[in-house]
């Protein structure tokens, strides 16, 4: 069993190289994809700007060409005013106004719709003969006939319909806003026909106001007049029954006569009042004195004669008691004290008893007073209980006689003011300005129509733009490179559109001095001081930095498809890592199309297809160059099965003594994509470099291609961004900056042509196959 052969498989389908493999996979996988900011769709527009000027372009030119053969329209416009309604005489609502509700602008929408309306148009129509002018009913204009009347017919309904359809097509009316005043414009490709129509659409209207107004007022006025007929009948009737109704109650002066009894009413009322309340305080008096007790009744009465015998009778006391005590009983003295005591006794309560008399008369008559004062008011309640009764039914009768007299004399004054009005023709709606003979069409506008066309070719321009961008799949920024890929990206070769590309006759810039060309391939070696060159040795950077063991010996330089330049990034990738010293060896390892001989003038009859079949020896196929430490292994003579060539033992032994003899070794290898020779050179050697071209490498090319990869487990530094348009990539790589750095610095170093020359000589070294 070849070992060779076996130590391959096992990279292949054995364990992994790198013991953090499975955490790489998953951070390489798991990479969130970022949101688009205003930047990039900013670059988008930038990117895609002719396409959306020359959109806007054609788009302009269009609505400029179709607008120059559109037949030109006039538009005349007429302006009506309406004031506000005059209160109707009647109060009642008019059939050409709209109903009172305090809203002006219900009023005007209601003129607006009359304007539109289809009886003005024919009115219109008929005013002006557009029937019979051609320019406005075209084919169907029908001459005047004299003397001829026709009945109207389906087809002259029809060409009626047809006419009305028409004007109300080039009529427009609106509303001047937050005025009273409606606009009346009329298009017409005839500029006198639109201002006759705008005119006549005003007068027409007026005239239609006018006559609306009129035939309100008349129809008012029959009716007041059939009315009034009717309410003087009742007039007469109510009358009549409140006459008769007098006459059989004898009612005259009712009103004075009720208020009279009223005012007796409430006289017998306060007087029956006043005498219950004497009655009441009477029988007080009567009721105390009937008790019999002297003191309480002599207070009650007050009367002078009882008080003074009441106090000559307790003086008397009083001295007989004195004398009774001092000379006894039988002394004479008291004998006389106490005759006279007996008489004032005597005379006391007779005088009390008159007391007593006499209140209980004072009470009796009172007590006849309020009786009296009671009859009296109950006749005179009755009586003017039967005077309401007969009052209610006679006022009833009086107030519609009266209420039928008012509404027969307002109707009738009405019906005066209707007559009146009827003979005036009044209006609340002038012409405010009449239409004039436009001097300019109003359609087509070409200014407005080409701004239109332009702001809608530039909407459609960056839609259109937008819509090739999201069509685009291809890489076109670094952002994508590293979102899509999950890889880093070590290195963006910036392009230039005045490379050179390399060809047969200038493929000796390295080998031979006195070559003039200078092959776009080899510009790291022609122009260390440009912006690709910087960019290569940027890539160097990353290389050596990649590992922390170590700079990986042997690389495989590929690409997931065709012409993404994965050759021009190999050999100057070679240079930049040569011109720092180390020992490097360029192998073309694309044995089914090499093309880095042609870089380096070589003839592709020797190299590794001549080694790995055993034709010739490693030395006699290896090329030095001019540029110090750097080597070249062309592909040589295509084989038959390349694969198999390249995955022999041959070939892990060859890069066994390589990783010996070169610090780097760097090998071109076909695409991933498109054939499996990159895929077996990646688990030999020490790291893989997948170059990406912008603008033509797929996002889905890079997605298998790496998958394919880091499916082996083969050690992916990363991706180089080849050909980027660092014009449309400002704000993530700016080339001026090396341009502003290098071109001072070449004005302080600036050498002449002869050294230049006299120093690449001086780096050449012999070929050591030739």
């Amino acid at each position: 069993m070849n070992p060779g052969r076996h130590s391959l498989e096992g990279a292949v389908n054995g364990g992994p190289r790198d013991p953090h493999y499975p955490d790489r996979i998953q951070e390489i996988y798991g990479a969130p994809i970022p949101e688009p900011t205003l930047s990039d769709y900013w670059r988008i527009l930038m990117k895609r700007k002719w396409a959306i000027l020359a959109c806007a372009l054609v788009t302009v030119t269009l609505a400029g060409l179709i607008s120059l053969r559109i037949t030109p329209v006039y538009e005349a416009m007429a302006r009506v005013s309406i004031a506000g309604q005059t209160p109707y005489f009647l109060n009642f609502p008019d059939k050409s106004q709209a109903p009172e509700s305090g809203n002006d602008q219900f009023s005007i929408d209601t003129q607006v719709k009359i304007l539109e309306s289809n009886t003005l148009a024919l009115l219109v129509i008929r005013n002006l003969g557009l029937d019979k002018r051609p320019e406005f009913a075209g084919p169907t204009a029908t001459p005047d006939k004299p003397g001829v009347i026709s009945k109207l017919t389906p087809q002259d309904m029809s060409r009626d319909e047809h006419l009305m359809q028409t004007f109300h097509d080039n009529l427009r009316v609106q509303q001047v806003p937050d005025t009273s005043i409606i606009e009346i414009k009329y298009s017409s490709p005839d500029a006198s026909l639109a201002a006759d129509v705008a005119n006549a659409t005003a007068q027409t209207f007026i005239e239609q106001n006018i006559k609306a107004r009129y035939d309100s007022t008349m129809q008012a006025a029959d009716w007041l007049s059939k009315q009034l007929a009717d309410l003087q009948i009742k007039v007469e009737a109510s009358q009549a029954k409140l006459v008769e109704y007098q006459k059989e109650h004898g009612i005259i002066g009712a009103d004075d006569k009720q208020n009279l009894t009223v005012e007796k009413l409430e006289g017998l009322g306060k007087e029956l009042t006043q005498a219950q309340g004497e009655r009441i305080q009477k029988q007080s008096l009567y009721e105390t004195a009937k008790s019999g007790n002297g003191e309480t009744v002599s207070a009650v009465l007050q009367d002078p004669v009882l008080s003074s015998l009441r106090q000559q009778e307790t003086e008397l006391e009083a001295e007989d008691a004195q004398l009774s005590i001092q000379f006894g009983s039988s002394y004479p003295k008291v004998q006389e004290v106490r005759g006279r005591l007996k008489l004032i006794k005597q005379a006391y309560n007779k005088a009390l008893q008159n007391g007593i008399q006499r209140v209980q008369n004072d009470y009796e008559a009172d007590l006849k007073r309020e009786q009296m004062l009671q009859r009296a008011l109950d006749d005179q309640t009755a009586l003017a209980d039967q005077l309401n009764v007969s009052a209610i039914e006679y006022k009833l009768l009086k107030q519609e006689a009266d209420s039928n007299r008012q509404m027969y004399d307002g109707l009738l004054e009405k019906l005066k003011e209707a007559s009146l009005a009827a003979g005036l023709n009044s209006s609340n709606i002038r012409i405010v300005d009449n239409a004039r003979v436009p001097l300019a069409p109003a359609r087509p506008n070409i200014p407005r129509n080409l701004e239109y066309a332009l702001m809608l070719g530039l909407v459609g321009g960056i839609a259109m733009a937008f819509a090739l961008e999201s069509i685009d799949k291809t890489v076109r920024r670094p952002e994508q490179v590293e979102s899509i890929s999950g890889l880093p990206m070590l290195a963006m070769i910036p392009w230039k559109g005045d490379l050179q590309p390399h060809g047969p006759r200038k493929a000796t810039a390295l080998l031979k001095p006195s070559q003039p060309e200078r092959p776009a391939s080899l510009i790291s070696y022609f122009q260390p001081q440009s912006e690709i060159a910087e960019a290569y040795r940027a890539l160097r950077t990353s290389i050596l930095l990649s590992s922390a063991g170590g700079p990986p010996r042997t690389m495989v330089i590929t690409s997931p498809i065709p012409q993404d330049g994965k050759t021009m990034v190999s050999i100057n990738t070679a240079i930049v890592l040569a011109q720092q010293g180390r020992k490097v060896l360029l192998v073309d390892a694309d044995l089914r199309r090499p093309s880095l001989h042609l870089a380096f003038g070589l003839r592709p009859q020797v190299g590794l297809s001549n080694i790995l079949s055993g034709g010739v020896d490693t030395g006699a196929a290896t090329f030095s160059t001019r540029q110090r430490n750097l080597f070249v292994l062309a592909a040589g003579t295509r084989p038959p099965q390349p694969s198999e060539l390249l995955s022999s033992a041959l070939m892990q032994q060859l890069l066994s003594q390589w990783r010996e003899e070169y610090d780097h070794v760097i090998i071109d290898s076909p695409p991933v994509l498109s054939v499996t020779d990159a895929v077996l050179l990646s688990v030999l050697t020490d790291a893989v470099l997948l170059v990406v071209r912008s603008a033509q490498t797929t996002t889905g090319a890079m997605r298998r291609a790496r998958d394919l990869l880091l499916h082996l487990k083969c050690n992916l530094l990363g991706v180089v961004f080849n050909a980027a348009d660092v014009s449309s990539l400002s704000d993530y790589y700016s080339g001026s900056r090396y341009d502003a750095y290098y071109t001072d610095g070449k004005r302080k170093r600036r050498r002449a042509p002869e050294e230049q020359d006299s120093e690449d000589e001086s780096n050449s070294v012999s070929s050591s196959g030739d």
